[in-house]
């Protein structure tokens, strides 16, 4: 695990409350439906969930399209473990793997889709950059990664609820998120064209969607 790396609900010992908090407090289905439709998964293609967590967005890819080759890939082991649990009661065939926050652990131009949900605002602008830079590396030519994450607030409601956040999380790996800019570093490390599908208002702030193709 990456030092400074921080888990899903920002301390250890809560990794394992992680699906009940967010199945109470988000619309976390409707979410990673909206994004599975806008990746427009094809049959054959090989898909990365990056920063699976306990693989809710992995499993239902699969459940959704059989027919792709789906990996999860994550840096926590706590996490991972939750993951591989729920897909053994799946009988699942997706594909977990752990790695160590610098180097994702395949070959140049692997895959079709990379697809995130809320997991760059876990991050420092250093391990984002990083991290998009290992993801234009993985994906094919004319690939695409496709984002759900914390974006600039739509309206003071938005950034209010968004502050709230911050003071019980951190500013340092959320500031990039709120500030509006994950389509400035993506375009640091080779995404040319970023592309905003759309806003979702949440509990917890704006939520974005963004398309990003590999050119």
């Amino acid at each position: 695990m990456p030092e400074h790396y921080i888990p899903a609900l920002k301390y250890h010992f809560l990794t394992p409350l992680y699906d009940w908090f967010i199945r109470l407090t988000m619309p976390e289905k409707k979410v990673k439906t909206q994004l599975i439709q806008q990746a427009d998964l094809r049959a054959g293609e090989t898909v990365l969930d990056f920063g699976c967590g306990t693989a809710t967005l992995t499993l239902l890819m699969e459940e959704l399209h059989p027919d792709c080759s789906i990996v999860g890939l994550d840096v926590d082991p706590q996490i991972l473990a939750i993951a591989d649990k729920k897909a053994k009661l799946k009988n699942s065939s997706v594909q977990l793997k752990a790695f160590e926050g610098r180097t994702i652990p395949f070959p140049n131009n692997t895959f079709d889709k990379v697809l995130s949900s809320w997991v760059f605002h876990h991050l420092t602008t250093e391990q984002k950059s990083n991290a998009f830079r290992e993801i234009h590396r993985v994906l094919k030519p004319k690939g695409e990664l496709h984002i759900a994450d914390w974006g600039k607030a739509e309206n003071w409601l938005m950034r209010f609820l968004f502050f709230i956040v911050q003071v019980v999380d951190n500013f340092y790996t959320t500031n990039d998120n709120v500030r509006g800019k994950i389509p400035h570093l993506l375009s640091q490390e080779g995404f040319q064209k970023v592309e905003q599908k759309g806003n979702q208002s949440t509990l917890f702030g704006t939520l974005t969607y963004l398309k990003v193709p590999k050119n």
